[in-house]
């Protein structure tokens, strides 16, 4: 009688397990990608604007129509001039998307995104400031050769025992120790 009992209890125990793994399988977690053409926006704004909308839009959409979804992220990516970027990526869980369905609080904003796709300032108009040439990497040009001009070369000093007019700098030894003054 005792294998009875543990086959019984064994057959539980395996039916249990698989119960709970079949509900833990249910919940899901759900990616979703979509592209954005912008290419007619002439503001970064209004892009930013249209992909906040169509994931606010898709979160309400995919939490109603499937409840065994728990989490859903959503990376909206922006199309301009051929370059693809993320604009904005959104993560949220159900629980918190029913508590507070804003979705400022649950996205994060690429700001690169202005620059990689080539926007230009809000208004529309483009930065007109003038461009400052860089010379730190630009070595000074040879003045021009003229033809009464002599080059001065230094020529070498004929005694050794001169002493050089300038002093070499002074660093603090160890013995300057000494001569510190606590207050």
């Amino acid at each position: 009688m005792n294998l009875y009992y543990r086959i019984s209890w064994s057959i539980i125990f395996t039916l249990a397990n698989l119960l709970i793994a079949t509900s833990t399988v249910l919940a899901s977690v759900k990616n979703t990608i979509f592209l954005i053409d912008s290419n007619e926006n002439n503001s970064y704004n209004i892009l930013v604007k249209n992909a906040e909308n169509l994931a606010k839009k898709t979160i309400n959409q995919e939490l109603a129509n499937n409840p065994e979804i728990i989490e859903i992220t959503i990376t909206i990516l922006g199309e301009r001039r051929s370059q693809i970027v993320p604009v904005i990526r959104s993560n949220v869980s159900r629980l918190e998307w029913q508590n507070n369905p804003n979705i400022d609080n649950f996205t994060r904003y690429f700001a690169d995104a202005k620059l990689l796709l080539k926007f230009e300032d809000d208004s529309g108009i483009a930065d007109n400031k003038p461009q400052v040439p860089n010379f730190s990497n630009q070595v000074p040009a040879k003045p021009p050769a003229s033809p009464h001009f002599q080059p001065i070369v230094p020529q070498p000093q004929k005694s050794s025992r001169q002493k050089s007019q300038s002093t070499a700098p002074r660093f603090p030894t160890d013995e300057d120790d000494s001569k510190i003054i606590d207050n």
